[in-house]
């Protein structure tokens, strides 16, 4: 049994980690990870999997709780920048009887810094070498980019918007809400074997808008019209999902082995859609008759492999390094995302157009949307090291590189996943009464993109010619969606992360 000590530090921690949670309510994501949670983990290039020795290893590796020293609280903060542009291609429209081009403006992310909160606590209690751990967190990511126009901070619609098609703005929260636990194996003479486990209860609360093509007689040869287009949003998408992070640890003197693993989760979020429908149905007196939605796609699972070594003593705690060295390497399987599908319960009803011979009024059906994005798995090598000072300030640097798991044909400005490259730095102040104050900065590089074969399309959804095959006759050509291609042109990218972090060890 715990001690009554014990149990205070528990609560303790329960009630810091409570008021933070009320101060910043937003535990967001958007797909891919960019950068690193946690300050120390950014400052070191996005490794975490092998000398964690706080309670962020809960989400890294939570085998290594049990390194974690006495009871801590970490309470911490990214804030992230995207600095996206696109400038589409002139368009060709080529209908029956006319050939128009198209010119567009260049678009770029009007969104703000995004913040990404991140907040644990560890528990020495029971047993020698046991640790325990909880904590509210989402993946280092941004989740609120507007392709549209910014008005008092809102992202509001922008026909002209090249990127209508494809998307005008996104808000994704994603928070795991967990509790982990680790144990460690004494081997000998500075040799251990530890295991960890991490359960997690994922939750997700998503909401989207993009243009949709609305015209119900559209045909081959698609053909892009802004005049035809309805104003698609999803709303208030949620779901809970389970999840779980396992891990392994061994030491051998200064040298370290470790590896965690999350699976992929598979999300069925469920909401509502609104749709402003343009000036031609809506003389019609035409209405969405059933607003129910259900969005669905995977989230890749992450395995973490690493490396690491520890030396000397660290001048501010004698139980710690001076030094230390960590590489990993991370897979994340996103070859699970084929297509992001968007189904819809109602259909679009005429109410001011003549009955059919039953009485009833027309309908215009709405089909699924399934927009393609054949993502391919992501492989990261990351490097990062510390260096104590002295005893009142500790030094990191680190630097990673990470293929895309956006191929060229399929870049989006939904997520944006290219080829990555990127460097940080940071440091830790040791403050009296057992605290640290962390700071960090990463900057992420992607190479600049050409897309000439584009295969993100406008989505059709009152098109017969649906996915996931798109093998239906009304298709101008088998296994293609309609519409035309929306993303070629040239795209640049990079990213801005300041983190801040701060540690209490009582």
């Amino acid at each position: 049994m715990m001690a009554v000590d014990d149990v205070r530090r528990v609560v303790a921690s329960l009630l810091v980690i409570a008021a933070t949670c009320t101060l910043a309510p937003e535990v967001k994501a958007a797909g891919f990870e960019v950068g690193e949670n946690t300050t120390r983990s950014l400052a070191r290039g996005g490794t975490g999997a092998v000398n964690k020795s706080d309670p962020s290893a809960l989400y890294f590796n939570p085998a290594l709780l049990p390194r974690a020293q006495g009871n801590q609280v970490l309470l911490n903060a990214n804030l992230l920048n995207l600095n996206l542009g696109f400038q589409r291609d002139d368009l060709v429209l080529r209908g029956r009887n006319e050939t128009r081009t198209k010119t567009f403006g260049p678009v770029q992310n009007e969104g703000e810094w995004f913040p990404a909160p991140f907040l644990t606590a560890s528990f020495d209690v029971g047993p020698e070498n046991f640790a325990l751990a909880l904590g509210a967190f989402g993946p280092s990511a941004y989740g609120r980019p507007c392709y549209g126009a910014m008005v008092d901070g809102e992202c509001t619609f922008d026909p002209e918007s090249p990127a209508r098609g494809m998307l005008v703005s996104e808000d994704l929260f994603l928070a795991y809400f967990s509790l982990g636990a680790g144990y460690e194996f004494d081997l000998g003479p500075e040799r251990s074997l530890a295991i960890g486990l991490t359960a997690i209860a994922a939750y997700q609360d998503t909401s989207f808008s993009i243009a949709v093509e609305s015209d119900p007689n559209v045909s081959p040869p698609w053909s892009e019209d802004p005049r035809a287009e309805a104003y698609f949003r999803a709303e208030d998408l949620k779901a809970w999902r389970p999840s779980a992070i396992v891990g392994l640890a061994y030491q051998d003197g200064p040298m370290r082995l470790a590896a965690s693993y999350r699976p992929p989760i598979h999300w069925e979020t469920k909401g509502k859609a609104t749709v402003e429908l343009p000036d031609f149905l809506t003389s019609t007196g035409a209405y969405l008759t059933d607003d129910a939605m259900t969005f669905s796609t995977w989230q890749a699972g992450s395995l973490r492999l690493g490396w690491g070594v520890e030396l000397g003593e660290h001048p501010a705690n004698a139980e710690q390094a001076r030094f230390d060295l960590e590489v990993n390497a991370v897979w994340e399987n996103w070859s699970l995302v084929e297509f992001f599908e968007i189904e819809i319960a109602g259909d679009i009803e005429l109410a001011d157009v003549p009955p059919d011979e039953n009485g009833n009024p027309p309908r215009i059906p709405i089909y699924p949307i399934y927009q393609v994005k054949n993502y391919q798995d992501a492989y990261s090598l990351r490097a990062g090291a510390s260096y104590g000072i002295n005893r009142f300030l500790t030094a990191h640097g680190g630097a990673m590189m990470e293929t895309p798991a956006q191929r060229n044909a399929h870049t989006s400005v939904d997520f944006v996943s290219w080829e990555r490259y990127g460097l940080s730095a940071g440091a830790t102040v040791h403050l009296p009464a057992n605290l640290e104050l962390e700071v960090g900065y990463m900057h992420i590089f992607s190479p600049d993109r050409q897309v000439s074969h584009g295969e993100i399309y406008n989505p059709i959804p009152m098109s017969q010619c649906a996915g996931p095959e798109f093998d239906h006759p009304s298709c101008e050509q088998a296994g293609t969606p309609p519409g035309n291609p929306q993303n070629e042109g040239s795209w640049t990218a990079s990213f801005q992360l300041l983190s801040a972090g701060l540690t209490w060890r009582y």
